[in-house]
């Protein structure tokens, strides 16, 4: 009997889980749309810079989501430049602290590590790959 109810859970979730998931995500970037037009009409331009890195970074995560998937280089390479994206501009509009320089500093640091990788992995014969 036990056995049947996880199998249940376990098929609820392989069935609505994506969709529940993905409403979820769409749901959080709109809700990052809509607080980036509310910045920039409360700050002006000011406000380009952080809007801009939430939204990259909200359809970012759509597209990791729907298309791309989270396991792939090229999604971690993205994220990696919108971390170090937002920690730039963090620190060039004036909100330095601690966090922001982390993003900075980490951000760049990750994309140091996966153009590294990458390259190694172009000078190993294809066989090796």
């Amino acid at each position: 009997m036990v056995v049947s109810v996880e199998i249940m859970s376990d098929s609820l979730y392989q069935r609505y889980g994506r969709q529940v998931l993905g409403g979820v995500i769409l749901a959080l970037a709109l809700l990052s749309a809509v607080g980036g037009y509310f910045q920039i009409e409360q700050r002006g331009l000011a406000a380009v810079g952080d809007v801009g890195v939430s939204l990259y970074i909200a359809g970012l995560v759509i597209w990791g989501f729907f298309k791309e998937g989270f396991d792939t280089v090229r999604f971690r390479v993205a994220l990696y430049f919108g971390l170090a994206l937002w920690g730039t501009v963090d620190v060039l509009g004036g909100s330095e602290s601690p966090f922001s320089y982390a993003l900075l500093i980490g951000g760049s640091l990750l994309l140091a590590r996966a153009a590294y990788k990458y390259a190694d992995r172009q000078r190993k014969p294809v066989y090796e790959r």
